[in-house]
């Protein structure tokens, strides 16, 4: 009777071995969500990055409307006019990456119709986000 009494009473918990399969189970599922998470905010991060170059045109077409030309460069939309407009402030001077973004203002890619913004995405992607991209030309 004592015999069957230790032996219920061991068997009460999980082994080390079960412990361990379930723990591996756990971070082979924490692994694979992990990379199907990172694939999802690097394609949110080139969203806000054309969200971000969309702004930075209108900062620039609402420029060209008061000055007849487009900003020499994208620092020009952050200084205050002698109005006191600012059309930007500085830190939508920078991608999601932390980097500033390339300016052009003669267009070349844009068919000289407006200024080329644009930046590009960390490796391995190494994608280039522009303003030319997408766009619907009106004929």
């Amino acid at each position: 009777m004592l015999l069957r009494e230790n032996s219920d009473r061991r068997r009460g918990g999980f082994t080390l071995m079960e412990m361990l399969v379930v723990v591996a189970i756990i971070v082979a599922l924490a692994g694979i969500g992990g990379y199907f998470l990172m694939d999802a905010l690097s394609g949110s991060q080139e969203d806000i990055a054309r969200s971000k170059i969309k702004v930075l045109q209108n900062a620039c077409d609402q420029y060209k409307l008061k000055h007849n030309e487009y900003p020499d460069s994208l620092r020009q939309l952050t200084v205050k006019d002698t109005d006191g407009r600012q059309y930007i402030e500085v830190d939508a001077l920078y991608d999601p990456w932390k980097k500033e973004y390339k300016y052009d203002k003669n267009g070349g890619r844009n068919e000289s119709r407006r200024p080329d913004i644009s930046t590009i995405s960390p490796a391995p992607e190494n994608k280039e986000i522009g303003n030319w991209q997408n766009v619907e030309r009106k004929q």
